[in-house]
Formats: structure tokens, C-alpha cells, sequence
């Protein structure tokens, strides 16, 4: 799991749900103990009031049964039952009640058990709690009063009773807990994203104004975290802050870089004039003179690299866009680069040259291309040849170029498209070049909105990748 974003959602949700687990247990287990005792103590209270209830009951029940009849009785011991929120029964000794009312389950055999043993009796089930006090009348006839209320039940939070089969307990879960949990379950998962992406969405914002950094775009910056007093606050002004010195800094230099090409060119212009009057005034200096007109030819194509450079990195080129045929932009390169080659027993060979078309630049494509070529057919070995495809899939094109020369280590393939980098073991300054032309081609490749890469061929020499975007 490499996101972020997945890693504290994904923890929050957790911390999340074992504390809600934890709180369920804790309070499932103080039921269970502390309000396990509780429960006792309230229904041995219940159990006494009861009894002490039908002892005063039972009293009044046989006078107003003396004195008021059947009739009389009945409706006394309803209104006892409204009264105290019980049920009441007065049972003769044949276990049939003065009303036709069903005794709670249980009760008769209750009644019979107080009557043998001439003591009160209780039973309690899930629901209820039944007392049978036994007592005679005046009349010495055995009769027994028998009272019913409602047990007080522990609720059940967590787990149902243990009477109850798997069956039921997954009915009681599903039914009583199931959405309470799904509600849980959602409202953490709502909490735990917004709290995961406040604190995500500015690292990837950075994430997206690095990578237009390294894409050279330096005029990046993050501006969304002005209400923001944290450390991710402080990191982004300590970005903005870097960003903006680099950009200081490239400035700076691409500016030095131009200034100095546009100060040389003056007095090689003057150097240049100054070199055909000393040919008029003295022949005799002619192998001087054209030492002097070949390094002076070199620092003028340099000079004219520099500013290439600077315009494309600076994304200031003004060269009009317009439909290009690549396959004939190669050719005519190919052509006159096989022309120069003939003499160095080299050449360039092409494998498959479809027809395709681009929207860019003629000049800066011609400029990539060409440089790309040069370089590879001053690195191959003498007697190979320099191998050229161009093809196309639904999207883009594809050029590659291969050489069959000494390659490039591999720590180093990275860095041959930066400006005057060379490998001195098989790319110094003898081998000729500026050492521009790959950066040029990288610039103007990129200002089109391509890519290009070099990689070594498994069985030796270059290859140069170039991606463009079909029109």
C-alpha cells in the first residue's frame, strides 16, 4: 500500500472502529458485573414488596369476601392490580380462582408447593416473578394468594441470552445491532476521509507543483494553504520560497548565457573583417590565417547554439507552427548527412520511413533531428552505419536512431542531454561537437510537446528515442 491517502484513511477508520468496539465491551460488561449485582438486589426487593403486599392484601381479600361476596372480592382485587401494576389472584384449594382469568404459566403448581409446605413461594422466569402466600380463612378453609410483576430483564446490548440459538442470536444481531453498526461503521468512514484528504491534498498538491518543476516549469507555486497555521503550511511557504530562488537563479543564468553570446558576436564580426584584410596584406600568413578562421568559425557556431538554447528553454521560440512531413524532413537531412559522411566511411541506413505528419516547427524539428543524427554518426565506428526508423501508432510517432559506437555508461545516460556534459572516456572534445547539440534536440522536442530518450543497445552503441504527437 504505497498511498498515503489509503494508509491514514485506512488507520483512522481502524483506531476508529476498535474504539467504538472497546466502548460496546465495556459497557456490555458493566451490565454484565456491576449491573449484574444490581439486578439481584432489585429482584430480592421486588420479591419482598410483593410478599409484603399480599400479606396485607390477603387480610382485606377474606373480609371483603366475608362481608361482599364473590362480586365484591373481584373488583377489589382489580382495583389492587391497577394500583400497584401486578396481577392478583386469590386461588381455593382446588386451585380455582373467583374469576375466569388463566393463572400465569407455572403459578398452580406454585400454589400447590406453598400449600404442602405452609410458606411463601416464588418462582422467577425471564419475564416475570409469581409469589404464592398461603393463609386460611375464619372459617379454617385453606386458600392461597398469588401475585404476579414484572421482572426486571437486563437488556441485551451486546449478546442475547445464552437460551437462545445461533439462529435467533444472528436474528437479534442483524436485526438490533446490524444497523447501528452499518451507521457507525458510515459516519467513521465519512470522518476518517476528510480528515485522511485535509491532510493529503496538500502533499499532493506539492506532489503536482514538484513535478512541474522537474518538467522545468518554475513559475510553480502552492498558494492553497494561506488559512493554514501548520507545519504543512510552513512547508509549502519554504517551497514557494525555493522555487522562487530557483527560478531566480536560472533566470540569471540563462540571462548571462544570452548576454555573453550577443556581446561575442561584435567582435567576432570584427575579427572576422579584420582576418580578410590581413589575407589581402599578407599571403604568406595564409596557414595562420585559416587556423584562425576555423576556430573562429567554431566559437561562432557555439555562440549560435547558445542562443538556440536560451530561446527554447526561455519558451520563447517565435517559429511558426505549421504541418510538417517528418518523412521528408529526414530525408533531406539523411541525404545531405550521407553526403558529409562518404568521406569518414560511414553512412546512414533507413529501415522504414512512413508518411507523417506533425504540427511544429520545420526549423526547431530540423534542428532536433539533425543534431540527433550528427551526434550519432560522429560516435559510430568506422565502416557501420547509423539506423533510422520512423513509424506510428494511433496517438504518436516514434524516431529512432541507433549508432554502433562505444554507448554510454550507464550512471551517465541520463545527463548526455544537459548542456556541455561530456564522458571524457570516449566523448571528449576531440571527438568533435559542442556539446549542445543534445540539448538543443531535448528542448525542441519538448517544446512540441514530445519526448525523447537514449538507452544502450544490448549489442552495442546508442539508441536515441524521440515521441511526438501525431497531428
Amino acid at each position: 500500500m504505497r498511498s498515503l491517502f489509503c494508509k491514514l484513511f485506512l488507520s483512522f477508520l481502524g483506531i476508529t472502529l476498535l474504539a467504538s468496539f472497546t466502548t460496546v465491551m465495556i459497557s456490555y460488561w458493566a451490565q454484565v458485573g456491576p449491573y449484574g449485582e444490581l439486578k439481584k438486589r432489585a429482584e430480592h426487593n421486588q420479591i419482598q414488596a410483593l410478599t409484603h403486599s399480599l400479606s396485607v392484601i390477603g387480610i382485606a381479600a377474606v373480609k371483603i369476601l366475608e362481608n361482599g361476596g364473590k362480586e365484591a372480592l373481584v373488583a377489589y382485587l382489580r382495583e389492587v392490580e391497577n394500583q400497584h401494576h401486578s396481577r392478583i389472584f386469590l386461588l381455593k384449594e382446588d386451585n380455582s380462582t373467583f374469576s375466569d382469568r388463566m393463572l400465569p404459566q407455572g403459578a398452580a403448581d406454585l400454589a400447590v408447593s406453598s400449600r404442602k409446605s405452609h410458606d411463601i413461594q416464588y418462582n422467577v422466569s425471564k419475564t416475570e416473578i409469581i409469589v404464592a402466600l398461603p393463609f386460611f380463612t375464619t372459617e379454617r378453609q385453606a386458600m392461597t394468594l398469588l401475585g404476579s410483576t414484572a421482572r426486571m430483564v437486563r437488556p441485551r446490548v451486546f449478546i442475547g441470552n445464552k437460551e437462545e440459538n445461533g439462529w435467533q442470536r444472528l436474528l437479534f444481531f442483524r436485526h438490533r445491532l446490524g444497523l447501528p453498526i452499518i451507521i457507525v461503521v458510515l459516519i467513521a468512514a465519512a470522518g476518517c476521509y476528510l480528515l485522511a484528504r485535509s491532510l493529503t491534498a496538500p502533499i499532493r498538491d506539492l506532489r503536482k507543483a514538484t513535478q512541474q518543476i522537474s518538467k522545468g516549469d518554475f513559475s510553480a507555486r502552492v498558494d492553497h494553504f494561506s488559512r493554514r497555521r501548520d507545519e504543512i503550511a510552513d512547508l509549502s511557504h519554504d517551497f514557494n520560497t525555493m522555487a522562487e530562488r530557483t527560478q531566480s537563479l536560472l533566470q540569471s543564468q540563462k540571462r548571462l548565457l544570452r548576454d555573453i553570446s550577443h556581446e561575442l558576436r561584435s567582435p567576432l564580426t570584427r575579427q572576422n573583417i579584420a582576418l580578410e584584410l590581413a589575407r589581402k596584406r599578407f599571403s604568406d600568413a595564409e596557414p595562420y590565417l585559416a587556423r584562425i578562421e576555423k576556430e573562429s568559425g567554431r566559437l561562432s557556431e557555439l555562440i549560435d547554439q547558445l542562443l538556440i538554447l536560451t530561446r527554447l528553454e526561455s519558451n520563447v521560440d517565435n517559429a511558426p507552427k505549421e504541418p510538417v512531413r517528418l518523412d521528408k524532413l529526414l530525408g533531406g537531412i539523411i541525404h545531405d548527412a550521407n553526403f558529409e559522411a562518404a568521406n569518414q566511411d560511414r553512412r546512414i541506413e533507413t529501415q522504414n520511413l512512413d508518411e507523417v505528419k506533425v504540427l511544429g516547427s520545420m526549423e526547431m524539428l530540423g534542428r532536433a533531428l539533425e543534431n540527433v543524427i550528427r551526434n550519432g554518426l560522429r560516435y559510430t565506428a568506422a565502416g557501420s552505419a547509423v539506423e533510422i526508423t520512423l513509424s506510428e501508432d494511433e496517438n504518436s510517432v516514434l524516431i529512432v536512431v541507433r549508432d554502433h559506437g562505444p554507448g554510454v555508461p550507464q550512471e551517465h545516460i541520463e545527463q548526455i542531454f544537459k548542456p556541455f556534459f561530456r564522458v571524457a572516456e570516449s566523448r571528449d572534445r576531440d571527438s568533435g561537437g559542442t556539446g549542445i547539440g543534445l540539448a538543443i534536440a531535448k528542448q525542441a522536442i519538448l517544446m512540441h510537446g514530445g519526448s525523447i530518450e537514449a538507452r544502450n543497445a544490448k549489442k552495442g552503441g546508442l539508441v536515441i528515442e524521440i515521441h511526438l504527437p501525431l497531428l
